[in-house]
């Protein structure tokens, strides 16, 4: 599934979910389903672009360092 479809989707859904009519009271209850998109989206292209450049490898070294380094300065060598 292309970036652009998943946009493309998610954009649809947004679109229903705002032209829908709720109760006051439910409109301001917790998250909205819209920001449950948006930040499934958002994810979804981050997660994306990491698998597909070279920089999800930079942060897997990154990540691997700090906690060697951690590891070194909890026990003392």
């Amino acid at each position: 599934m292309s970036i652009q479809r998943i946009n493309n989707m998610s954009t649809r859904i947004a679109a229903n979910l705002q032209t829908r009519k709720l109760p006051l009271k439910s409109k301001q209850k917790g998250a909205s389903a819209l920001e449950y998109i948006v930040l499934a989206a958002a994810l979804i292209g981050i997660l994306t672009l990491l698998a597909t450049s070279g920089v999800g490898a930079q942060v897997v070294q990154a990540f691997t360092d700090l906690f060697t380094d951690a590891a070194s300065a909890g026990s003392g060598t």
